[in-house]
């Protein structure tokens, strides 16, 4: 059902606070009376009783009684009477306006109404009255006339109760059919708002399919961002795990070549050592063969030695010059390649001074490249780093922008279906008023019929009362008529008699 904002009352109590007024507007005694034009000041007061707004002048309480309104619904009241929670105010004051329109048109209706009865010349029945006249001026042509004014009177009411029972009839029909018609709009509204509601759950759970999707591509975003990332990560990690191997192989491969050049070194070292020893060994065999020559010699110049001493002595002599010369030659060799050997020892430490220097500025700049691409790495991952988070602050952004418009949009559509609803419920209210109007006039039609029919029945009743007094009166009256008639006949029996005799 429709929330339909009502201050209707019941039509019984309607009917029952007005007919006790026009009761009290037809004493004479009952003061002041109260007419629509002072109800019209009362009504804008919005905290006036309700005993204040219900009429006392007969005509206004007549024009309230056949248009079926109600003076206690022409009450003012202000824009907050009519607001509900967490409503749009545009809402709220489209339905103050239909109201109060509707409430300015029933009190113009009313005085109209009002303005009718005195150019109608109404005037309201007295409160009570005699239903007929005395015992004694009642004759048989009254009763007469009184009949036929029953039988006339029985036909009327006959007419009017049939005519009250087709009222009755269509008043059922047309209350009947405005019921299926408003039973049709609910049932029609409650299908719209039904389908309104399922289009909106479908509307938001659309868009929060599209928003899962999107959050959920931009978690695989994100996802493979951060799996990119961890790729390049480990690509450089690698790469750097490669350039530390390389150069942990350059350094293995220079000590190696180092431990070589010792090696070679040492060789040639050792080669010189024993080029030395193997002249030594020469020397030392030449010389031994020389002295094992010298031995033969003396052994043969034993026999010779006189003749051949000065010869053999000088060449003795030679042969020790030429030893010399070959000693002298010899440590002359071996002193040219030790100096050749130091000075290629000296060559070879400022080479292998010249190349740890080399090395260690290799090194250097290889530590400050590291560093430079170590600190490109990291400028590049804080760029990578604070270029998500404002992708992460712009879709969050966007997200909040898009719920704002959401949320908008939602408060409009929510205020055009409120104003909607308004419409709706402000005509359905319309036609409830006109079916409680109609209900209402009825009712009063109904109690107007009742009355006729009471008013009837007692003169009725004072019509039977009255013919049989009527009755006894003539049968009394025939009594006597019959007494004073025996009495005659009586007297002029015994009156010829006396004359007999």
């Amino acid at each position: 059902m429709l929330n339909v904002k009502t201050t209707r009352r019941p039509a019984d109590l309607w009917l029952n606070d007005l007919t006790k007024a026009k009761a009290e507007s037809l004493k004479k005694d009952g003061g002041p009376k109260t007419s629509i034009q002072e109800i019209m000041e009362r009504v804008n007061d919005p905290s006036a009783p309700e005993s204040a707004l219900i009429p006392t002048s007969p005509r206004s309480v007549e024009a309230c009684l056949r248009l079926g309104v109600d003076p206690i619904e022409l009450q003012f009241h202000p824009v907050s009477f009519f607001k509900r929670p967490m409503e749009d105010p545009d809402v709220t004051k489209l339905r103050f306006e239909k109201n109060e329109a509707v409430r300015q048109v029933r009190i113009q209706e009313l005085v109209a109404g009002r303005k009718a009865l005195i150019d109608e010349n109404w005037q309201p029945a007295e409160a009570s009255g005699g239903h007929g006249g005395s015992k004694s001026s009642v004759d048989s042509t009254m009763i007469e006339k009184e009949r036929e004014r029953m039988e006339v009177s029985k036909r009327r009411q006959e007419r009017e109760l049939e005519q009250m029972r087709e009222h009755e009839r269509k008043r059922a029909e047309l209350v009947g059919k405005q019921q299926r018609k408003i039973d049709e709009l609910e049932a029609r509204t409650q299908e719209l708002v039904k389908a309104k509601k399922e289009s909106d759950a479908a509307w938001i759970a659309k868009q929060r399919d599209i928003e899962l999707l999107k959050a959920r591509e931009e978690q695989a975003i994100e996802i493979e961002a951060k799996r990119l990332a961890e790729i390049r990560y480990a690509k450089d990690k690698e790469l750097q795990a490669r350039l530390e191997e390389d150069e942990k192989r350059r350094k293995r491969e220079a000590g190696e070549k180092e431990l070589e050049r010792r090696k070679k070194t040492e060789g040639s070292r050792a080669a010189t050592d024993t080029i030395l020893e193997q002249q030594a060994a020469v020397i030392a065999e030449n010389r031994a063969k020389m002295q094992g020559k010298d031995a033969e010699r003396a052994k043969r110049m034993k026999e010779e030695l006189k003749q051949r001493a000065i010869e053999n002595e000088e060449k003795r002599k030679q042969a020790e010059s030429r030893i010399a010369a070959a000693l002298s030659q010899n440590e002359e060799i071996v002193a040219k390649r030790r100096t050749e050997f130091e000075a290629r020892e000296a060559e070879a430490e400022r080479r292998r001074v010249y190349q740890e220097e080399q090395r260690k500025k290799d090194e250097k700049a290889k530590g400050e490249e590291e560093a430079r691409k170590e600190k490109e790495r990291k400028q590049k991952y804080d760029a990578s780093v604070a270029a998500e988070e404002a992708r992460k602050a712009s879709i969050s952004s966007k997200a909040k922008s898009k719920d704002a418009a959401l949320a908008d949009l939602y408060k409009q559509r929510k205020k055009e279906h409120d104003l909607k609803k308004v419409e709706t419920d402000f005509e359905l209210k319309l036609r409830l008023d006109k079916v409680d109007a109609l209900a209402k006039n009825g009712l009063y039609k109904r109690q107007q019929g009742l009355e006729k029919i009471m008013t009837a029945a007692d003169n009725t009743r004072s019509i039977l009362r009255e013919r049989e007094a009527l009755k006894a009166t003539r049968k009394e009256a025939n009594m006597k008529a019959a007494l004073e008639r025996q009495k005659m006949q009586a007297s002029m029996d015994q009156m010829k008699m006396s004359q007999t005799c």
